[in-house]
């Protein structure tokens, strides 16, 4: 642990989470409707959004999973923050931020169930979707919490109890009070002071190591693999790592709704240009200095200490190496700034849950009657009750927590992503090729995976699932026009496409 540095630690992180907590009060202020607390009032600007899609995107998934591979893996994980950036950031933008954002003001459309229901005319869908959102995002915040829990533990020497109670009590206040604009606004922050700090790093690494051509040449030392192509990964799991990472966030929720916020589309014309800059800083230097690692530990002696099972503790590597090349107060800063990253995307998983419970299973399910003032309430108490939930859930540590978890991100981008997507740019999409596209897509990634199928040919269950969907839709969505079955009211699609030459 790197307990010498706790009350520095300690004494950063208390004054950062004061700063978040007033902004959830002073957000609390400007939340006066559903759309201000879902959507933060369709009212966000590009560089408010490019950092919180990045922030939402990355996290520390990206600062202590990242850097992690890179350490094993080497250099040729620079390939992996190139398709993060082109795919993950810069696409997305390019592609259907703008169609997203007129479509779902045309649809009404506050959440992902929403616009499916609307732009399929699919009751089913709506539910369905709803389900999974609400099961796998509180799947998916319980490793989040889990993984936040050990980062306070390694820097702060807390016990996993105590960090898991401050990380919980911090993101649940802020985000019941002030919702999506709370959020939107404290991941700014923290996405700035997690790209300068990464950047930072980044430069005292280099210096550390005597510059970039003496890390490389010290890595090649090491192993000729750490700076080859495709390295001693093998060629098949750098490209599995690469696509997973790039293009899943295109069927996620947390991901897609980013672009209901946009203040109108023409906001993409710049928002595109603060999150490629804010991905490509935090991809490149986040995935270098994992790789110099290697060769900065060498030279310092620093060991990486070993799991219960014998294993090493990889995600200790960035941290350790935060503390080697780091000055103590810009240590604390940076080391605070990688746990709220943890918190960014803990808050985008809880608001994607509690929607789903509140809106889509509750209000359009339940009791459409509904005013807004009810629903508006219900969402707070549901931002708390999942929150809730995931400290509970979190305590007793499941051992299966983290492959389930990344077995849901599979499934639900298998369940998501091809009709989402398929609805944006083609007119004639049916609402049988939707729903049979997503329930067997949903079924097969859950089946192909390593608890069933175990991968077979050593293809990644989100490859196979994703490939399955997009050529399976156009199928059933061929025979569904000649049968004339399911088919969405032209007037409905008319509007969605002028609200894209307007």
């Amino acid at each position: 642990m790197l307990v010498e540095y706790a009350w520095v630690f300690g004494v950063v992180f208390a004054f950062y989470m004061v700063i978040l907590i007033a902004i959830g009060i002073i957000s609390a202020r400007k939340v006066k409707t559903i759309e201000d607390y879902y959507v933060a009032g369709r009212n966000i600007g590009p560089a408010l959004l490019g950092v919180h899609y990045g922030t939402v995107y990355f996290s520390s998934v990206l600062m202590i999973g990242g850097g992690a591979y890179a350490y094993r893996f080497g250099l040729a994980t620079l390939w992996i923050a190139v398709g993060n950036t082109v795919l993950g950031a810069f696409l997305p933008f390019l592609l259907f931020g703008g169609r997203i954002r007129s479509f779902s003001e045309v649809l009404g459309a506050l959440t992902l169930p929403d616009f499916f229901r609307e732009r399929y005319q699919s009751r089913f869908l709506h539910v369905w979707t709803s389900v999974l959102t609400v099961v796998f995002m509180t799947v998916y915040l319980v490793s989040v919490f889990m993984g936040v829990s050990y980062i306070f533990n390694v820097t702060m020497g807390l016990s996993y109890e105590a960090s898991l109670l401050i990380t919980a009590l911090i993101v649940g206040f802020y985000l019941a009070v002030g919702g999506t604009v709370a959020c939107v606004w404290n991941d700014f922050i923290q996405g700035t002071v997690m790209a300068l700090g990464t950047l930072f790093l980044t430069y005292m690494v280099i210096s550390h190591g005597g510059g970039i051509q003496s890390i490389t040449q010290g890595l090649a030392g090491i192993d000729p693999g750490l700076v080859s192509f495709p390295g001693v990964w093998g060629f098949w799991g750098l490209f599995s790592y690469l696509m997973v990472t790039s293009v899943g966030p295109w069927g996620l929720p947390q991901s897609l709704t980013r672009f209901y916020m946009m203040r109108d589309p023409k906001v993409v014309r710049w928002a595109i240009v603060f999150a490629t800059v804010f991905c490509i800083a935090m991809t490149t230097c986040s995935y270098f200095n994992g790789a110099a690692a290697r060769f900065a530990f060498l030279q310092g002696g620093v060991e990486i200490p070993l799991l219960p099972s014998g294993r090493p503790d990889y995600d200790i590597v960035i941290p350790k190496l935060i503390i080697l090349v780091l000055p103590t107060f810009i240590a604390a800063v940076y080391l605070s700034a990688v746990i709220a990253a943890s918190q960014s995307t803990a808050d985008a998983v809880i608001l994607m849950a509690s929607f789903g419970l509140a809106r889509d299973l509750y209000h359009k399910l339940l009791n459409p009657e509904a005013d807004d003032e009810e629903i508006l309430r219900l969402s707070k108490i549901c931002t708390a009750g999942v929150t809730l939930a995931g400290l509970v859930l979190a305590y007793f540590r499941p051992k299966m927590i983290l492959d389930l978890a990344m077995m849901a991100w599979a499934a639900l981008s298998a369940a998501i992503m091809a009709p989402f997507l398929y609805s944006l740019f083609w007119r004639r999409v049916t609402r049988t090729a939707a729903v049979f596209t997503s329930v067997t897509a949903f079924f097969l990634a859950l089946a192909w995976g390593p608890w069933l199928l175990s991968r077979p040919f050593g293809v990644h269950e989100f490859l196979a699932s994703q490939i399955y969907a997009w050529v399976v839709f156009p199928i059933v969505n061929y025979f569904a026009l000649r049968s004339r079955s399911g088919s969405v009211p032209e007037d409905l699609v008319d509007d969605l496409w002028r609200s894209i030459e307007a």
